[in-house]
């Protein structure tokens, strides 16, 4: 069978936005055979146990991996050793003594996992130290430890494959959903720029951007992990995430200005080329977030655009043509210059917080 030109290109496309969904199944295979092996080598009783434990431990990036091998790990050990303890002490077989032996290991356990989500998996185990068969055969303490070696082996096959399997570092991942993040911002303002406000809703941009940004957050968490854990030595995050939420509020605010305030014949042009120049800015800073490029240089037209807006409305003085409109109106017009000057400096903070992040070499 032979592929035209036309259908190899579109399968280099598929496999090109796919890629990362292709590593990380390839990953979980790797690290589920792997385990399967090691726990048949070493006579685990339940070594599906210890596959499924790699399969929950190999996430899409080494940050969240680790995190996933620790909560699993710990609330693992928790939840095996407690409900040992609780089923040596109220010996149950049944009935009333069962309901009590799970009230004893569910109650404590569940306020643990209440307080921490790395316990969540506490007061499963403890269920299945109580009232599995294989753990009334083996007895509590020996069904206890297996559990453990068998979770414990999980999350160390899973972490291995994700160091070692095409490793995807979490600031890299940042990068990529700060870059996502910038050109959902540019959007808006290219829209804004139209003064066609009613399209943001349409698109959905301002619920796609506040969900990039929370995205964004979970993956600042994971390459922070990294960088304690010496697995990463990229420069911290935190200051680019904290950056676009500051943009996002700038796109707010002149958002609500640019809606309740008339611009007019002698506004619109400028702040449609102040808008548009800002949006060209984020969309040059996402491409280094992306590529990892070269830090983007200062776009000169910002500024200049911005200057002209201002001379716009020093015109408008000059000419007394704000005396005639609402106190209201006139105070957003000069509270667009505000958010204008705030957003350029947030920017060049953007593109600083680009530059020293490219190309950050693994721990």
């Amino acid at each position: 069978m032979t592929i035209d030109a036309s259908g190899a290109a579109r399968l280099e496309a598929w496999l090109s936005r796919n890629r990362a969904k292709l590593v990380q199944a390839a990953r979980m295979t790797v690290s589920s055979l792997a385990t399967f092996g090691l726990a048949a080598g070493l006579g685990l009783p339940q070594a599906f146990w210890a596959v499924i434990t790699a399969l929950i431990v190999t996430q899409s990036s080494v940050g969240s991996s680790l995190k996933a091998a620790l909560d699993r790990f710990l609330g693992s050990v928790l939840g095996a050793v407690y409900g040992g303890a609780v089923a040596l002490a109220v010996p149950h077989q049944g009935g009333i003594t069962t309901a009590v032996a799970l009230l004893l290991a569910i109650g404590p356990l569940s306020v643990a996992a209440a307080q921490s989500a790395g316990f969540r998996v506490a007061p499963i185990t403890a269920v299945i130290v109580l009232l599995s068969t294989t753990g009334s055969t083996l007895g509590p303490i020996a069904f206890a430890l297996d559990r453990i070696l068998e979770v414990g082996l999980g999350c160390a096959i899973g972490l291995a494959v994700s160091l070692v399997v095409a490793p995807a570092r979490a600031a890299r991942v940042v990068r990529e959903q700060a870059a996502r993040t910038a050109r959902l911002l540019a959007d808006q303002l290219e829209v804004l720029a139209r003064r066609d406000d009613v399209a943001i809703d349409a698109k959905g941009l301002p619920l796609a951007t506040r969900r990039s940004l929370d995205r964004l957050e979970l993956l600042v968490g994971e390459a922070a992990r990294e960088r304690r854990s010496r697995l990463a030595a990229a420069p911290d995050p935190e200051p680019l995430a904290r950056t676009l939420l500051r943009l996002r509020h700038d796109v707010v605010m002149l958002r609500r200005a640019t809606r309740e305030a008339d611009l007019g014949a002698d506004l619109a042009a400028p702040w449609a080329a102040a808008a548009s120049a800002a949006a060209a800015r984020l969309r040059g800073i996402a491409a280094c977030l992306e590529q990892d490029g070269r830090a983007p240089e200062e776009d000169p037209a910002l500024p200049r655009a911005i200057a002209a807006y201002r001379a716009a409305i020093d015109e408008m003085r000059r000419r007394r043509l704000t005396r005639d409109l609402p106190t209201d109106e006139v105070g957003q017009i000069f509270w667009i210059a505000f958010s204008l000057d705030q957003m350029r400096r947030n920017l060049d903070d953007l593109a600083e917080r680009a530059a020293e992040g490219r190309a950050a070499p693994a721990g």
